[in-house]
């Protein structure tokens, strides 16, 4: 009898490793058979696998994002222009990536106060300004444009700054928008 359970576990053991394939499953069978639990290390093995298989295809997901990111929004730090493709950010993508912008202004006190909104007929929103200062007190103005049938924009407009303070500014903007666009 106690020949036919090795036998068994032995069979569930292979099974797992077939089906599992991973190191940790056949390292785990290994170590639960010299120490007398045969499934039991089989069995922690193929729950490590696993759970490596998800962290990386939780990585890969985000690394799509991040490369549909970058395909789909151009930078044009000098001039400060980022613009986003009609076809991934739709008016109200757009809203809600300027939502969570206002909460990284916020998040990193950077100050912003909305001058002017302009509204098409409905509740979809056609454009923004903004007067802003950053974490060095340089005023700049922020623009978003975002119709239905085109691009959306936003424009970084520095009224007393230098170009490179511009091209800081609008770095950073954009990597907070990547990150609003790619996170959770």
């Amino acid at each position: 009898m106690v020949s036919l359970m090795k036998t068994f576990a032995l069979c569930v053991v292979l099974l797992a490793c077939l089906c599992c394939s991973g190191c940790a499953t056949i390292l785990g069978g290994i170590i639960g058979y010299q120490s007398g639990e045969l499934v039991a290390g089989a069995a922690i093995g193929a729950a490590l696998d696993f759970g490596g298989d998800i962290a990386n295809g939780i990585g890969q997901l985000l690394t799509a994002k991040e490369v549909r990111f970058e395909q789909t929004v151009s930078l044009d730090s000098e001039n400060g222009k980022i613009e986003f493709a009609k076809s991934d950010f739709s008016p109200e993508k757009m809203e809600k990536l300027m939502r969570k912008l206002e909460k990284k202004f916020e998040q990193n006190h950077w100050s912003h106060t909305m001058v002017q909104k302009k509204r098409r007929t409905g509740r979809t929103l056609l454009s923004e300004k903004w007067l802003c200062k950053d974490g060095n007190g340089n005023e700049f103005e922020l623009s978003i444009l975002r119709e239905k049938c085109k691009d959306a924009h936003v424009m970084i407009e520095p009224t007393n700054v230098e170009a490179s303070i511009r091209h800081e500014i609008t770095m950073e903007i954009y990597n907070w928008l990547k990150e609003a666009a790619i996170g959770p």
